[in-house]
Formats: C-alpha cells, sequence, structure tokens
C-alpha cells in the first residue's frame, strides 16, 4: 500500500489551517498517546531511571584537568543541551507551530528528548514545555544516559556484518579473531549480547506488538528490513545499572558491560541525523507502508524522510564512513592534528585519543602504553565540540569566579525558572564551571580551525580573474549540523599598490551585525566596490509548503530544502546521498542537484571557485569566516515569540490564532525568550541594547562565532601587515616530572614579547589553556602522579591590553613536551 501523496496532504492541511476556523481551540493530548511524535527506542515508562553525574564525577572528575572525563564534558553542549538559550528559544517557536499545524504542541517532546534525556525517559517532558524538568534533567547528554545505550542491531555488529569484522584491528581487541577465539574482549561481547537479547525481548512498537523479531530462535533483529539505523534521537537505554563502555580491561568499581557500540560510529547517529517524524507519521513522506500496521517511523529508518539535520549521513556517505575509514588530509594534520592520520569513526576527530587515566583511583591503567588488551587506544578526550563556541562562552560567562564572567548576560540568563523556565542552579550550574566552559569554547574554535583548508589561490590582474579551492577536512558537510542561522562564507579583499581596498566580496557590516547586500534585507545595502555572491556562502536553506515560504526558520514546518551548497566530505557518495536526503540543492533553481559539484570535487572533498574581481590588484585575501547564529535567525525568533513575525498565514488547525505565545498561559514561563535571545545575541556582538528601560553596553569583546570567526586564509600577494607584531615561537620547550608537579623551560623569545608566555596542556594537538608567565619557565602543580602530562607554549603580545588573545597576537605553538609526575 502505498502513502498518499505529500502534495495531497500538504494541501489538505493547508486549507484546514487557512481556510476553516472551528470554533474550539487546540485540545491537549498526552504525549505517550499522539502517534504522530512517537518513534522507535526505549519510551518514558519503561523503568529508566538514571543517574545524575555527580556519582560518576566522583572518581572521572577533580584530578587531571588536562584529559580527565569530567572537566572535558562539561565544557561540552552536551552537558549544556538544556541550557543552550538557542534551543529555548526555538523549542517556544516549535510548541507555538506546532499548535498551529497539528492542533497540540506535542511537537516539542521531539526536542525534549535529545536535550533533556533523564527527564525525558523520566516521563517529565508532558506537558511539552519542559516545566516538568528538573535537578540533573538540566545537565543535558550526561554520563549515565551516554553509558547506558545500547545498540538495537547488536547481533550484526556482534557478528561483524555491520561495521567491521576486523577485531583487533578496527576494534582494537588483542589477540581477538572472532567469536570463539576466546579473547577477553570476545568473552565480554558475548556477556553483553546476552543482556541485550534479553532488553531487546522487552522492546514494543506503538500498537504493543514487539519491535524485534526472532531469527534462528535466538538472534533479535528489528522488526523491519528498512529500519537500519536507530538515529534522530533513537535511543535504547538500560534500565539496568551496569555502565557501557570501550574498554574490555577496566577494572571499574561499579558494575559494566563491555561494548562495541561506544567506539562505533552508530552511536553518535543517534542524535546526529534528525529528521520531522510528525510530518512522516501524517502520512505525508511518500515511503511504501509495509502494511504491518506500524508507524511510518517504526517501519523506516529516519534518513529517508524530512530533512533536519544530516551530519550522520554525511559521515556515511564519505570515505570515512565506509569500509575501514580513509586517510585524513594532510592540512588536517597540520593545523592541529598530527596524530590522526586515518578516521573510520566520529570518535576520531570528536573524541580523539589522549595518554592518561579515565578514573582518579589508585591502580586504574594508564592508556594506552598499560593496556595489553586495547594496546592502540588511548583515553577518550571527551571534547565532544563542533564549532559551536558562543554559547559555551555565554555559559562560561556566568561564572562570577570563572574567565569571562559578564554580569550582563547573568541577568539575561539567570531570571528563574517562573520567567524561562530555565533553572540555572539545577545540576552541574555552569555558575561554578566557567573554566571548563571557556576550555569547551577554545577547543570549538580548534575545530574550526581544522575543518578547512583555503588553496590554490590564483589571480590574473588583467582580467580580474580569480580562483581558488576551499578544501573540507572534515568528515561530513562543511559546514554541517543544524542548520537554521548557520552559515559559513568567503569574504574577499582586493588592494591596489597602495595598499587601498578597492573591491569587496560577501563584506560584514560589524554595526549592522550582517552580511551587506542580503536578498529581501535593507539593513545593511552594498557599498560601492561590494559585491554580495550568495554561492559563496555555504549553508542549507528549509522550505516549506505549509508556510509557503522558499526559506523558512520553522523548522518543525520544513518539509524541503531551497539551498544547500556545503561542501562535500571526501569520497562523497552521491549516487547514494539522495535516499539520504542529504544532495545537494541547487541555490539557483531550488531543486535538489547532483551535478552541482563535480565528480572531482566529490572524490576530494573541496570546492573550485572561479570568480572575478576589479582588475590591477596587488594584493587578494581570501578569508573563509563561520558564523554560528546570524542576526536574521535571531530576529526570527524574537518576532515569532513576541508575536511580531508574518510567516505563518492564517489561524491555526484548531482555529487558534497563529502567534499565541504572549497570551496562552501554556507559554507563560517561556514567552520571556523572545526579547531575551534578542538582548543576549546583541549585547555579546558588542551592541548596546535596552533591558527593562535601561541602556546596556555592548560587552568589551565581542563573542566569536555570533561575530564571524575566521576559519582559515590565503592570498595572493603580501597582505598588509597586521597592527600587531605576532612574536615568534619559543623553542626548546623541556617537561620535567617531579613529586606531583612538572617543570617547564623553555629558550626565550627575542626580543621577549610583552605579554610573556602563554601555557597549555597539548590533548593530542589541541591546546587548553594553563596560565600565563613572564618568564621563560612555568611550574605546573597539584598534579596525579604516574600519569603522563603535555605541554605546548606560546608568545604573546597582546596588542590592544584586553586581555584576550586576538588577531595576530600569538605565536605559533612550540614543541610538545610531555613528563609524568612522581609520587615521592
Amino acid at each position: 500500500m502505498h502513502q498518499c501523496k505529500l502534495s495531497n496532504v500538504l494541501f489538505t492541511i493547508v486549507f484546514l489551517i487557512i481556510g476553516c476556523h472551528p470554533a474550539f481551540a487546540w485540545q491537549s493530548l498526552a504525549v505517550a498517546d499522539d502517534p504522530l511524535v512517537r518513534m522507535p527506542g526505549t519510551q518514558p515508562g519503561d523503568g529508566v531511571n538514571l543517574e545524575n553525574p555527580n556519582r560518576c564525577l566522583n572518581c572521572h572528575a577533580g584530578f587531571n584537568a588536562a584529559g580527565e572525563p569530567g572537566f572535558q564534558w562539561m565544557g561540552s553542549m552536551m552537558a549544556q543541551a538544556a541550557r543552550d538559550p538557542i534551543f529555548w528559544a526555538c523549542m517556544t517557536v516549535a510548541g507555538q507551530d506546532s499548535i498551529w499545524a497539528l492542533g497540540n504542541p506535542n511537537a516539542v517532546d521531539l526536542c525534549e528528548r535529545c536535550h533533556f534525556p533523564e527527564g525525558w525517559l523520566g516521563g517529565r517532558s508532558d506537558p511539552p514545555n519542559a516545566s516538568m524538568m528538573t535537578g540533573s534533567d538540566f545537565d543535558g547528554v550526561h554520563c549515565d544516559f551516554c553509558h547506558r545505550m545500547y545498540d538495537p542491531f547488536f547481533e550484526d555488529t556482534y557478528a561483524g556484518s555491520r561495521e567491521s569484522s576486523d577485531w583487533s584491528g578496527y576494534w582494537d581487541e588483542a589477540g581477538n579473531n572472532g567469536p570463539g577465539s576466546a579473547s577477553l574482549s570476545q568473552d565480554l561481547a558475548e556477556l553483553t549480547l546476552a543482556v541485550d537479547r534479553s532488553l531487546a525481548a522487552e522492546m514494543a512498537l506503538f500498537n504493543d506488538s514487539p519491535m524485534f523479531r526472532i531469527d534462528n530462535g535466538v538472534e533479535y533483529r528489528p522488526y523491519s528490513i528498512h529500519y537500519e539505523e536507530n538515529t534522530s534521537g533513537q535511543y535504547f537505554v538500560s534500565p539496568d545499572a551496569q555502565k557501557r563502555a570501550s574498554f574490555a580491561d577496566a577494572d571499574a568499581r561499579h558494575q559494566m558491560l563491555y561494548s562495541r557500540h561506544h567506539k562505533s560510529k552508530f552511536f553518535c547517529g543517534t542524535c546526529h541525523d534528525v529528521s520531522n517524524p510528525a510530518l512522516a507519521n501524517l502520512g505525508i513522506s511518500g515511503l511504501d507502508d509495509d502494511g504491518s500496521g506500524n508507524l511510518v517511523t517504526e517501519q523506516y529508518s529516519a534518513a529517508n524522510y524530512f530533512h533536519v539535520e544530516r551530519t550522520f549521513s554525511e559521515f556515511m556517505l564519505s570515505a570515512y564512513g565506509r569500509d575501514q575509514g580513509a586517510s585524513t588530509n594532510a592540512e588536517f594534520q597540520a593545523q592541529g592534528a598530527p596524530d590522526i592520520t586515518h578516521a573510520a569513526k566520529c570518535q576520531d576527530c570528536h573524541m580523539r585519543d589522549i595518554a592518561g587515566t579515565a578514573a582518579n583511583k589508585r591502580g586504574t591503567i594508564v592508556r594506552p602504553d598499560g593496556s595489553t588488551e586495547h594496546p592502540n587506544s588511548g583515553v577518550p578526550l571527551h571534547d565532544l565540540t563542533g564549532g559551536n563556541s558562543w554559547i559555551s562562552t555565554i555559559l562560561a560567562s556566568l561564572d562570577p569566579n570563572g574567565p569571562v564572567y559578564d554580569p550582563v548576560n547573568v541577568a539575561l540568563l539567570d531570571q528563574g525558572a517562573e520567567v524561562l523556565t530555565l533553572d540555572l542552579n539545577a545540576g552541574q550550574t555552569p555558575k561554578l564551571n566557567g573554566a571548563a566552559l571557556k576550555a569547551g569554547a577554545d577547543r570549538a574554535k580548534q575545530q574550526l580551525l581544522l575543518a578547512a583548508t583555503i588553496k590554490n589561490v590564483l589571480y590574473d590582474p588583467a582580467s580580474g580573474a580569480l580562483s581558488f579551492r576551499i578544501l573540507n577536512n572534515t568528515g561530513h558537510k562543511l559546514i554541517s549540523g543544524f542548520p537554521e542561522g548557520r552559515r559559513m562564507y568567503v569574504n574577499i579583499r582586493a588592494y591596489d599598490a597602495s595598499g587601498t581596498l578597492i573591491h569587496e566580496v560577501n563584506p560584514y557590516d560589524d554595526d549592522v551585525g550582517t552580511l551587506k547586500g542580503l536578498a529581501g534585507s535593507t539593513l545593511a545595502p552594498l557599498g560601492v566596490n561590494e559585491v554580495y555572491d550568495g554561492n559563496l556562502v555555504y549553508e542549507a536553506h528549509s522550505s516549506s509548503t505549509l508556510t509557503g515560504e522558499l526559506h523558512t526558520f520553522h523548522f518543525v514546518l520544513a518539509d524541503g530544502r531551497s539551498k544547500d551548497n556545503r561542501i562535500p566530505p571526501k569520497g562523497f557518495d552521491i549516487a547514494a546521498a539522495s535516499a539520504r536526503i542529504a544532495e545537494p540543492v541547487n541555490p539557483n533553481t531550488h531543486l535538489p542537484d547532483s551535478s552541482y559539484f563535480t565528480a572531482a570535487e566529490y572524490a576530494g572533498g573541496y570546492d573550485d571557485q572561479s570568480v572575478t574581481i576589479a582588475t590591477g590588484a596587488s594584493v587578494v585575501t581570501v578569508d573563509l569566516y563561520y558564523q554560528g547564529t546570524s542576526r536574521e535567525f535571531i530576529a526570527f525568533l524574537r518576532d515569532e515569540i513576541n508575536g511580531t513575525g508574518a510567516t505563518l498565514p492564517g489561524n491555526g488547525i484548531a482555529g487558534d490564532a497563529p502567534y499565541r505565545v504572549q497570551t496562552d498561559p501554556f507559554f507563560s514561563k517561556l514567552k520571556a525568550w523572545g526579547d531575551t535571545i534578542w538582548n543576549l545575541w546583541a549585547h555579546n556582538h558588542g551592541f548596546d541594547t535596552v533591558i527593562d528601560g535601561q541602556t546596556v553596553a555592548g560587552a568589551a569583546s565581542p563573542v566569536a562565532g555570533i561575530v564571524p570567526f575566521k576559519m582559515a586564509s590565503a592570498s595572493y600577494g603580501e597582505p598588509p601587515a597586521p597592527a600587531c607584531d605576532t612574536p615568534s615561537a619559543p623553542q626548546g620547550l623541556v617537561a620535567t616530572g617531579a613529586k606531583r608537579k612538572i617543570d617547564l623551560t623553555w629558550n626565550a623569545v627575542a626580543p621577549a614579547p610583552p605579554a610573556g608566555y602563554r601555557v597549555y596542556y597539548d590533548q593530542a594537538g589541541k591546546l587548553q589553556f594553563i596560565g600565563v608567565t613572564a618568564n621563560a619557565q612555568y611550574t605546573d602543580t597539584g598534579l596525579k602522579p604516574d600519569v603522563p602530562y603535555c605541554y605546548a607554549v606560546t608568545a604573546w603580545n597582546d596588542c590592544d591590553n584586553d586581555g584576550n588573545v586576538g588577531t595576530a597576537e600569538e605565536s605559533a605553538s612550540s614543541n610538545v613536551s610531555c613528563a609524568t609526575p612522581t609520587r615521592r
């Protein structure tokens, strides 16, 4: 049986919304009874009660900020998923959109399941406005949630047919030749398999039929043959207390199960491939119904319907996600990942291996050298960062004793649960974790600096012809993730022989906070010799038949894309991309276009660009910028919440006025997010804002990610010298271990750097700031004995005397030197 055609059903929905105005208002429907938002996986009421992170942090934090899981996790957006102000504003708009289109706000439940997993599993997502969330619910994607997840495709993972049967190589299980080998890893994998089978036997679909079929009398596999991935938040979480992780030889003080799933690429796909199940379960996806009576979301993997995010799909389509993975780009290695020479899993880049221990107990294995079972696996750095630096920075600014305290941000975000629902005092409060959050923001910026390289810049002064290549060093599209308001763009500047700027492509107006010349906008008009080129603005635009928008920010109502020119990763399988709704969309035709990039560009993971600029230039600079959240998106959130938007046509399907956040009691503790999100963005862009009738000065140091962050640059000719003299890099760093400390010495830089030297922990290429010293020596004290620590040093010239590292103020880093503190 084939489902209703998309166009017919959408026409019916739009007709009901615009053409009919029943007298009744929206009616609540228990989320558990709503088939539109039901997806496979563990459900509220299945008996899963997660432990809060405090118990985990007793052993896994507070002993080594250089690499311990706790410090790194607390600085990541995983820990802050339920405190992200963008999430709160988006969720508020999603609730209003859901009432308009579906007749109730239940689509919000889909937001809560990934951002509040503890609260969602505990049954606190209904009513779907987060008002029931409490305590460590606000710790987002936390320890016990991740380490109780299990693989619903455990049979095929165990057999080696799903991901890899290279047990000793891919899985790093020494001496394992597969089932029957009797190695420690294999024996414990068999134990985990038995537990997983018992859990699968209890799983049910929405109609209470079993989710798993039984093959060969003992093997459990998902009922539908089209259900091949549990993405889009379809997590499977054990009700039992055993912690699952990736080392068979761990000697934990708690119960544990060895889990290949936790070092599998499929683990990350759980949340990082997002589709809209509500529209799919309405029956408008165009997918064939198998006649089972099960929901579309139970019959098909989420990549088959209604694109929201496709990071995992993009990775699976890349050379890195296929077979045994691929070699990373030499440029990627040179830009800060020297040890990541091969990648086959998301964790290879986002949880890189480091030397050390994962717990503070004596006798804990020092990896990798102390392990014979997993000799090639270090401790996974719980880095967990992408490119989102601005939210981490703002949350860090809430700590009065932290490195970037900002009382204006405190006033905006700490209004209390009665005003914003967000409770900053719940769980691992950012008001006490500013250092970890700032370190997380720094790691995110370093991730952006790894992501791209500009190469092959050629310019003809006679014709003005300019060409260059942008190389994607990531395993997914560049850029990836949540598409709304997120963009990467090329800025081109041409200078004559006197250093005068004579031509600029894609100029950014710092006084307004947006790109100049955007279509449909009069905020920032182009000046003389300025050009806007949308082909050099890499982004994804959603579209909506429901609202009639070619470009919509209503991600809950989006049913298509009108632009997706983001750069594919190396080895992108364009032939398979359409099945995952991940192919490019031509920004000129607004249609999927597999030929948008050439075969060579798909194979190499790059975009070759040719443009014509002014003739006669002596210098041309080509810079690549990333803006995490645009002014246009923030203004949309503000206006939709405040009821001044104009994108929802007509009354909702239940007859309600489209804009109701300010008047509906359901939103009473969310309605302040409109002004809050605007003031937060504006203040941290550096703009003066009016808060409670008072003019408040903009942040002294605009926050990267709100203001565009430079990811990469290249030039033709010698670019103008920076206003700041960049010091030379220190040389000869030597680390020497002593009793619970490490002494560092290096060769002094000449001339001496005016602001001294900045000392960092080296985390296999990433750098975590420790402190500043005036002289060529430093002592790091209070260290965990018998664990290696690695360091790097830079020279610093604080030209603007603001205490922050600005453009060209810091040298390249020194050599890396490691040492181990002693116990005595």
